[in-house]
């Protein structure tokens, strides 16, 4: 009779369980965020994560609360993370069609210093695209990105 299988250990000492992978990870209080977060989610394929970051297991995905509000996040199946712009084009690739290629364009030189001014650009002005919790936060004196 053969000894029960033991799962194999985790290649990091003392990491977290595993999280469902790969994840994109955005702001769940955000309006605006949480509707580009359900327009991907619906071109995404079966068995990957979009989770708001207030509800996301931060630990498991190796995410501080404060890189959870600075940015979105892709945490491919290697549990490799990309932010902002890498993980809006990241989700994109996941797409595949013409949006994977879109994805992928996102990350050429030059094309992806411009997607990431885009990105900043727009993460810093959520609150004039329709989020009333960003603008708060922002008139708080917190930031913009949470």
């Amino acid at each position: 009779m053969s000894p029960e299988p033991v799962p194999a250990p985790n290649h990091l000492e003392g990491s977290p369980p595993e999280a469902d992978l790969p994840a994109l990870v955005y702001d769940g209080d955000c309006g605006f965020c949480q509707r580009c977060a359900d327009w991907i989610a619906a071109r995404l394929p079966a068995g990957v994560s979009v989770m708001a970051s207030q509800e996301a297991d931060l630990a498991s995905l190796r995410l501080s609360p404060h890189q959870a509000a600075d940015a979105a996040w892709w945490i491919d199946a290697e549990g490799a993370q990309h932010r902002g712009h890498r993980a809006i084009a990241a989700s994109l690739r996941a797409c595949g069609g013409a949006w994977g290629t879109l994805g992928r364009v996102l990350t050429l030189p030059g094309i992806s210093l411009l997607a990431a001014g885009v990105y900043e650009l727009i993460a810093r002005n959520r609150h004039r695209l329709g989020c009333r919790n960003c603008f708060k936060k922002t008139r708080r004196g917190g930031p913009a990105l949470s």
